[in-house]
């Protein structure tokens, strides 16, 4: 197992429906071991293992469900 953290600004984050469907989307991912939504700073937190899961999938995944992350 390899643990990774990457943080991402998502600027979509509006309220905790917002957190839910983030939560939602990412943990229903193999490899996902924790996800963290700050909506004061618009942030999303992620903590997976990279053996895996690619952090190029976890992008495209919110992506899709309407919450493009930056860098």
């Amino acid at each position: 197992m390899k643990l990774l953290e990457k943080v991402w600004h998502v600027p979509t984050i509006e309220c905790e429906g917002c957190a839910r469907a983030i939560h939602r989307v990412l943990e229903s991912i193999a490899g996902v071991c924790q996800v963290e939504v700050d909506l004061q700073q618009k942030t999303v937190r992620v903590v997976f293992d990279a053996e895996q899961v690619e952090t190029e999938v976890l992008q495209e995944a919110l992506k899709a469900a309407g919450f493009p992350p930056q860098a």
